[in-house]
């Protein structure tokens, strides 16, 4: 499927610069080795763990050991809050990118066919797959680089971003803040909040799929 050529571009992109820049940027990536480094830029160190998680949309670095290590230093809620705007941030940017190219750009890319089929499965299951995808993290979050191809309204996209980034913000702070470091318990914690905040309000499900009526007429 061409629309693999999205998310496989941003890899070969990230892995090439992170390559090349290699050596200068020793980034930790266990939760022992970041919270030392991290603290070690003082008052600054909200604004480096930001910069790690946003700059995760793109680049492969450790953004989950980030929001953890913000938890240890902010405690759950500020460093909750902190988390999630930048995980956030993060899934707005990659979306955003991919919007850029545009209806004529994308249909080049991917061609009709993939476009078709992208656009079909994100009316019907948009908000649920993009919410899971971000609360997932990982390779799943290609469902939120490939929301950009499909025409869900940017507002929808918003929405679902932060139900998946905003309880996965304020478990991995919580979990850093008791010195848990269980990557298993961090993703079933998130996917159960966010799992709950998708299917179990009637209204956002409605609002996440097409009227059956619309389809009718």
């Amino acid at each position: 499927m061409r629309l693999l050529l999205i998310p496989l571009t941003f890899l070969v992109f990230g892995f090439t610069v992170m390559s090349t820049l290699g050596a200068g940027l020793e980034i930790p990536e266990s939760l022992d080795a970041i919270v030392p480094w991290l603290q070690g830029y003082g008052a600054w160190a909200w604004l480096v763990a930001g910069g790690l998680i946003i700059a995760d949309s793109i680049f492969p670095v450790p953004s989950s050991p980030a929001m953890m290590t913000l938890g240890v230093i902010y405690g759950p809620w500020v460093g909750g809050l902190m988390a999630s705007i930048a995980s956030t941030l993060a899934g707005l940017i990659g979306f955003g990118i991919v919007r850029f190219f545009g209806p004529r750009g994308l249909r080049f890319l991917v061609g009709d066919a993939d476009l078709a089929r992208a656009e079909g499965f994100y009316d019907r299951y948009g908000i649920a797959a993009v919410a899971l995808g971000k609360a997932i993290g990982g390779p799943a979050e290609w469902v939120v680089l490939l929301a950009g191809v499909s025409r869900m309204p940017t507002g929808r996209v918003i929405l679902a971003i932060a139900i998946g980034a905003v309880p996965a913000g304020f478990v991995m702070a919580a979990l850093g803040s008791m010195a848990i470091d269980q990557p298993i318990l961090a993703m079933g914690l998130t996917l159960g909040l966010a799992a709950g905040v998708v299917f179990a309000g009637p209204r956002l499900v409605g609002f996440a799929r097409p009227d059956p009526g619309d389809e009718a007429g």
